[in-house]
């Protein structure tokens, strides 16, 4: 292994790095801030990056706000662990993928892609805030959203564990892709598509990152929030701290079998990138027939749904994500494959129809078993976390 301390991290900047960060208007590698740096949000590459960044900065603070009230108003600090490990999963996930030589994995992960410098930004310049902030943002929105199809509800502890965890991984795709479509065509990012991993493409995004990061990724987390924080009640915040880190470290692994066909592309010399493709699109396929499924099912036999906060935040905050990527489509220039993008938003829209239809209750809500049993009380979503 390459032995790089901390302190050289700034002196990692590989040719490939800097023709994407050339391709971007420019990021500082050399005398880049290895904590922070601000930049005034009118000088920014493209008029769209504050618009973003102040999108998922509110959507983290309406995930661990809701989170929070849950927490305090139902004794489960389960919820406010999936926000804490949402932040665990992206700091174990993304900083070898900036610096693979520091982690000793550049033989094998090259520059996947470098992000453009938005207003804040950490770690030598490569980690926009937005971008740790993405996932409490993200990731807990699609697995509330999921809670209140009341998947667990109908299939019981396992089933139910891993039919909500692909519905997590293909809720979170549908509103992800949009965000994904439309970034590298607005400098927020460049990819770098000489990679083998990175050659199959919907437009102008790899399909590695259509499923491996929107899609499969999110499932696993998903399935690590049910193993380490689903099996018991959380009462308090320190109850959950411990298992939101390991849930960090444990998504990776459980996110192999399925990045299986896209890591194939690195392991052989002349990989079938027809067959991966086709490989990669029944993924995409299976997993959204499975929370059609699931939307037929909770149209059926809506849940109940609190009053509050706790209530209206999936749609509000759901409902103002595809608002503002659909005007930002309209005032912009084009961006994405609408080919692609009309069925995520169809997903997207659909999920945000169930889950609003459900109607509002006032009965104090208990906190369930994974699985639920039949003295639990349960109102609003599925057993784990409300």
């Amino acid at each position: 292994m390459k032995n790089y301390s901390l302190r050289a991290v700034s002196d990692l900047c590989t040719d490939r790095f800097r023709e994407l960060a050339d391709s971007l208007g420019g990021v500082a590698c050399e005398d880049a801030s290895p904590f922070v740096y601000l930049r005034d949000p009118r000088d920014l590459a493209d008029v769209t990056m504050p618009v973003v960044e102040l999108l998922i900065l509110l959507g983290a603070v309406l995930a661990f706000r809701h989170a929070w009230v849950l927490r305090r108003d139902t004794g489960d600090a389960t919820n406010l662990g999936v926000c804490l490990a949402a932040v665990a999963y992206v700091l174990v996930l993304e900083p070898p993928l900036y610096f693979p030589a520091l982690f000793g994995i550049d033989d094998y992960v090259s520059a996947v892609f470098v992000h453009n410098e938005f207003t804040v930004g950490l770690l030598y310049h490569r980690l926009p805030l937005y971008i740790l902030l993405l996932y409490p943002a993200l990731v807990y929105l699609a697995w509330v959203l999921v809670q209140r199809l009341g998947v667990l509800e109908r299939h019981g502890r396992v089933r139910g564990a891993v039919i909500a965890s692909v519905c997590v991984g293909a809720v979170h795709q549908g509103f992800y892709s949009i965000f994904d479509q439309f970034g590298p065509d607005h400098l927020w990012w460049a990819w770098d598509t000489d990679t083998r991993t990175n050659a199959i493409l919907v437009g102008d995004v790899p399909m590695s990152s259509t499923v491996n990061f929107a899609l499969v990724m999110p499932t696993a987390f998903a399935l690590a929030c049910f193993l380490l924080l689903g099996r018991r009640v959380r009462p308090t915040t320190g109850s959950v701290v411990l298992p939101a880190i390991g849930i960090g470290f444990l998504t990776p692994l459980l996110s192999i079998p399925g990045q299986l066909p896209v890591t194939y592309l690195d392991l052989v010399d002349a990989p079938s990138y027809d067959a991966v493709r086709v490989v990669l699109w029944l993924m995409l396929v299976a997993a959204t027939a499975v929370l059609v499924r699931e939307l037929v099912a909770a149209w059926r036999a809506p849940t109940v749904r609190e009053p509050g906060l706790r209530g209206a935040y999936p749609t509000a905050y759901l409902a103002l994500w595809l608002a503002t990527f659909a005007i930002l489509a309209v005032v912009t220039p084009p961006a994405g494959v609408v080919a692609y993008l009309v069925p995520c938003y169809a997903l997207s829209l659909a999920v945000l129809v169930t889950v609003a239809r459900s109607p509002v209750g006032g009965v104090p809500r208990t906190r369930a078993r994974p699985g639920g049993g039949r003295g639990d009380r349960v109102v609003g979503r599925a057993p784990i976390g409300g």
